[in-house]
């Protein structure tokens, strides 16, 4: 689910201020902010690797299972509940507010700051209470992060303050009910409260038709974030800004994938690098041909072709990667 997030966050905040009756442009900007936000929570991982190296070099052994039973107890369990979410966009807010300083809403700033500030000790003083003193850094380090982040984006979007706080909160707290798919989700309300959606939802008794599913739930979001785009957006990449238009018959090469179920391992949720780490590149790589072919069209025409040909691999590659989805599913019932 770790491009899943972005997209359906996008999706969300891109939609929602279309019908709030914003015009493209700003609703463009909403969803970016909101994807970026989306993204955010995952990139503890950077931690959690070095966490991982440390406890390897301790006897853990090595392998994808072993990482992430080292990872999850600073990872999901930390940035990926309601309470951090709820902070973080206070935090991000606080930080586009400060960065646009206006001295005739000096009370209204420091109402905030002063909100997020309190939000994030309290915070981070539960999870050094209820969970261990190295979460705790965790939480203080992701704030951080979060707040930077706002104040480097305050200059690079024209969302009013109010605006780009909300758009951020729908990245936030949009994020931790992704990951009810996976193998440890996260723990919704922790440091604060009881163990809500501490457990999984489980798509199909198969481990591999369960994993399969997760698959097309994250294909569902991908689709929804570039429909969205597509909708706002369709002028700045030229004729293929219309999804049906950035189609291309490459992505009937997604379907050459049905082999990969008897040929690889069967795949679960507790190694489903098996399945993402060969079904990704290889419906990237059909995007990158199609984006290249569309790019070598438009420089025929246009010297300086815009965003379009990137548009067209992103989409063809997506296409690719759910035909290839399907088929692998169609052949693993039939074997």
């Amino acid at each position: 689910m770790f491009v899943g997030h972005e997209f359906l966050a996008f999706a969300l905040a891109g939609w929602a201020a279309v019908r709030f009756g914003c015009d493209d442009r700003t609703a463009l900007h909403a969803g970016a902010v909101a994807g970026f936000a989306a993204l955010l929570p995952d990139l503890d991982v950077v931690y959690a690797v070095a966490t991982y190296a440390v406890a390897v070099a301790g006897g853990t052994p090595l392998g994808w299972e072993a990482f992430w039973g080292v990872a999850n107890a600073t990872h999901r369990v930390v940035t990926h509940t309601l309470p951090t979410g709820s902070v973080a966009t206070l935090c991000f807010g606080a930080a586009v507010a400060v960065a646009r300083w206006r001295a005739t809403q000096r009370v209204v700033i420091a109402t905030v700051a002063g909100a997020a500030a309190l939000g994030a000790a309290v915070l981070v003083s539960g999870f050094r209470a209820a969970v261990a003193p190295s979460a705790a850094v965790v939480a203080g380090g992701f704030l951080v992060c979060v707040s930077a982040t706002g104040w480097l984006l305050a200059a690079r979007t024209k969302l009013s303050t109010p605006g780009v706080t909300v758009a951020a909160g729908a990245g936030f707290l949009s994020h931790p009910f992704g990951d009810v798919f996976l193998a440890v989700p996260p723990p919704l309300l922790s440091p604060f409260g009881p163990s809500v959606g501490a457990g999984r939802v489980s798509l199909a008794a198969d481990p591999t038709l369960d994993l399969l599913g997760v698959l097309f739930v994250e294909l569902a979001a991908v689709w929804a974030g570039l429909a969205v785009f597509a909708w706002v957006a369709a002028d700045r990449v030229d004729r293929a800004g219309r999804l049906r238009d950035a189609f291309d018959g490459r992505a009937g090469v997604g379907a050459a994938y049905a082999p990969a179920a008897v040929i690889l391992p069967r795949p679960t949720i507790v190694d489903a690098h098996v399945l993402g780490a060969t079904i990704v590149p290889f419906a990237a790589t059909v995007g990158a041909w199609a984006g290249y072919a569309s790019f070598r069209r438009a420089g025929a025409a246009d010297p300086h072709p815009r965003f379009g040909p990137v548009y067209t691999g992103v989409v063809v590659g997506v296409a690719a990667l759910t035909l290839a989805a399907v088929a692998y599913t169609a052949a693993y019932a039939i074997i």
